[in-house]
């Protein structure tokens, strides 16, 4: 199932990913001012935050391809007649979804202080941009790929 080529991917993306633990974690022999280890402090969570979202957007992008996959699909269906087929799944998605908001509410009653924030932290931090489009950019790629005829190639994989 894997090849050698997506073993060295993933070996080299531990690597990198090790690497910049490491890099993050090496103090100089100097003693900085306690000003200029805030600030490098500040630059490092600066770092770790953008390496999130661009991480958070890669699996959006891929979670928004299969949907796409799944979008077409359905439409599919839709147009060959298979009309109980695509009720069912929306019946069942929809289910799903209420299963998920109960489950989540319950959550709210029974614990209802929640994660408290840390000291200091009242400003509120926005998401970037590429984080909030990736979702919907993964869904157009994965309809357009798809009606190309590559969808079999986007969701082998899965199987």
């Amino acid at each position: 199932m894997f090849t050698i080529v997506d073993f060295l991917i993933a070996l080299t993306f531990i690597c990198v990913v090790m690497a910049l633990v490491v890099w993050s974690r090496l103090k100089p022999d100097a003693k900085p001012d306690k000003q200029e280890s805030e600030v490098r402090a500040r630059r490092a969570a600066a770092f770790f935050a953008q390496a999130g979202h661009w991480a958070s957007s890669a699996v959006n992008v891929v979670i928004g391809v299969l949907l796409g996959v799944a979008i077409n699909g359905l439409v599919k269906l839709m147009f060959t007649g298979a009309w109980a087929a695509v009720f069912n799944i929306a019946v069942l998605s929809a289910v799903l979804f209420f299963i998920v908001f109960l489950h989540d509410r319950l959550g709210k009653k029974l614990f209802p202080s929640g994660i408290r924030p840390a000291c200091g932290s009242e400003e509120e931090r926005k998401t970037s941009l590429v984080r909030r489009l990736s979702l919907p950019a993964g869904v157009v790629c994965g309809v357009f790929f798809t009606s190309l005829g590559l969808g079999d190639y986007l969701s082998v994989w899965l199987f």
